[in-house]
């Protein structure tokens, strides 16, 4: 499973890695051509980034909803469902020791 993790993760830096270069290739030539300035390239080069990264966080977000969805369904919980039941128990277990508290205290009257 942790190299199917890493395999999407490294799928998707690639095909980062190859857009950019083809969007490098594509300004550079337009600037060659006289289509566009290099103060409209950088401009577009940073809208490009800006909704790049959030797309980015919005398919981060997704992927992490499917993996989390995934392993609910294999029968794993999440860190806030074991926080949750790990509170539970810590109160149970003090209320055992107050419990055995109260029956010593009682036995010795």
């Amino acid at each position: 499973m942790k190299d199917l993790f890493k395999n999407g993760l490294l799928l998707g830096l690639g095909a980062a890695l190859y857009g950019k270069e083809k969007l490098d290739g594509l300004v550079e030539n337009m600037i060659e051509k006289g289509m566009l300035s290099q103060s409209e390239a950088n401009s577009l080069f940073t809208d490009f980034l800006k909704r790049g990264g959030e797309k980015s966080e919005s398919w981060n977000q997704q992927y992490r909803e499917m993996v989390e969805s995934q392993l609910k369904d294999l029968g794993f919980v999440v860190r806030e469902e074991l926080d949750n039941i790990q509170s539970q128990l810590l109160l149970l277990q003090q209320e055992i020791v107050q419990l055995k508290n109260n029956n010593s205290n009682e036995e010795q009257i």
